[in-house]
């Protein structure tokens, strides 16, 4: 009995069994099953129909009804506890969205996720929309919304709906601006944050990845111990270009960032650097907002001569594009030629009609040469045909 939920413990004490049980509740299927008792489930025994559970009455701490159809269906399990209907544990977000309410259940108060969450009891009374939840929930919209538009009025329009969110502690809006928000929306024209139009030259911002590491393949050798220094130039931060505004507020604002963003991609090399004095370095320059990416190649001469090794990140990328076309174009011969040889020794017109090989000589071969290597199999055929059979002594001698 202790593994049953409430509701089942309940059931079974009136006299229902897992054959003959009310309307309203329902066993789950055979696969949720744990053993050969129908009612150790996964569940705890008998659940309550959806359709029944969701037009029922419940009552909050505070004394606010709602509909089991607003409390949150999927349930959880915290600190021992199934929070599900079955158990008389459902629970919803509070409409007051009060994180300090010492109504609600204690083990919710200590979480810092659950702090906005309550527990509702079903009550056996009329639902009425007066003073429910659902009437506060609306109230408390109506007041959000006025309080964004008093906090538009306030700041004279200058807020972004992208860029706002509404703090449920304080219970107040925050504007918190962030170029790499337009950036990802892709933001042109009117900027309301600015005041102004976004600047139409496009471009992305740009830093340099200067990185110093001792040579550990060297180990062994007469070089034993040498340090090496590459640094790759023009890296981008946005994957496509975006307003030249967005690019200069990213720098004034969020250079700081992408050194940690840059530093956490390279975590293990630093821990090892920090804990165990492995020898590294990795340093992010001259982090700039540019149309195109520009060189200094008097820099790249210097930095050449003092031993560094210096890459450029587009020279890299078009490199790797290059070799990616390369390697399908490679593919792409290799499958040709393995069609053209089935076809030399298949035929074309042997395929059947709307098959995928058929398919593929059409795409790539063309009508042209099609009937050449149809031309060049027949050719074969009738070469083969034509060839001199060689008899043995055996057969002469056996021919009448």
């Amino acid at each position: 009995m202790a593994e049953y939920n409430l509701l089942t413990q309940k059931l079974l004490e009136k006299g229902y069994t897992a054959d003959n049980y009310p309307d309203y509740v329902c066993l789950e299927a055979e696969r949720y099953r744990k053993s050969e008792d129908p009612l150790d489930n996964f569940n705890g025994g008998f659940v309550f129909r959806r359709w029944w559970i969701y037009e029922r009455t419940f009552r909050t701490p505070c004394g606010l009804q709602c509909k089991g159809l607003l409390c949150h269906a999927g349930g959880m399990i915290y600190e021992g506890i199934d929070w599900v209907f079955e158990n008389d544990m459902a629970t919803i977000t509070c409409p007051y969205e009060k994180s300090n309410c010492k109504l609600k259940h204690e083990l919710l108060q200590e979480h810092s996720i659950l702090r906005f969450w309550c527990v509702v009891h079903m009550v056996d009374e009329e639902y009425r929309y007066e003073g429910s939840v659902e009437q506060m929930l609306k109230l408390h919209d109506d007041e959000i919304l006025q309080k964004k538009i008093g906090f538009s009025l306030q700041r004279h329009g200058r807020v972004c709906e992208k860029q706002m969110e509404f703090d449920r502690d304080k219970q107040e809006w925050l504007m918190v601006y962030d170029p790499r928000v337009c950036a990802g929306f892709g933001c042109r024209g009117e900027c309301k944050i600015l005041g102004r139009k976004l600047d139409t030259k496009r471009g992305n911002v740009y830093y340099d990845l200067k990185i110093t590491y001792r040579r550990t393949d060297l180990d062994g050798t007469l070089f034993e111990g040498q340090m090496h220094t590459e640094i790759t130039k023009g890296k981008r931060v946005f994957d496509h270009p975006v307003s030249m505004d967005v690019c200069r507020n990213y720098v004034k604002l969020c250079s700081n960032e992408l050194i940690q963003h840059i530093r956490l991609q390279h975590h293990s090399e630093l821990f090892f650097a920090e804990r165990h004095g492995t020898q590294f370095k990795l340093e992010v320059l001259n982090i700039r907002a540019e149309q195109r990416e520009s060189r200094d190649l008097m820099q790249d001469l210097k930095d050449i001569q003092d031993g560094i090794e210096v890459v450029h990140a587009s020279d890299e990328k078009k490199r790797e594009k290059e070799k990616k076309h390369e390697r399908r174009q490679r593919a792409q011969e290799n499958k040709i030629t393995k069609l053209e040889r089935k076809l030399l020794e298949v035929g074309y017109y042997n395929l059947e009609e709307y098959s995928l090989d058929r398919i593929h000589a059409d795409k790539w071969l063309g009508e042209k040469r099609i009937g050449e290597l149809e031309k060049m199999r027949l050719r074969k055929e009738k070469e083969k045909q034509e060839q001199p059979v060689q008899m043995s002594l055996f057969d002469f001698m056996e021919a009448p």
